[in-house]
């Protein structure tokens, strides 16, 4: 198994040869992956939990969203 350090310059080499946009890409995946090392919650059960519960109307989801009024 390669050390750390070793690990870390070869990910160094490989990050020179990307774009902005999959640069962001894979900040974005290094912040997730410390997130779940501080037991973070999932954000895929997150999401599910606010999903349970009985099923919303269009006219129930423009009430909620923009009041009494809009219906």
């Amino acid at each position: 198994m390669e050390s750390q350090k070793a690990l870390k310059e070869k990910l160094l080499v490989r990050l020179d040869n990307l774009r902005e946009s999959q640069l962001q890409v894979v900040l974005d995946f290094v912040d997730f992956l410390k997130s779940r090392e501080k037991g973070g919650e999932d954000p895929i059960l997150r999401v599910a939990g606010s999903l349970s519960g009985s099923p919303l109307t269009a006219k129930e989801i423009e009430k909620e969203l923009y009041g009494e009024d809009s219906v």
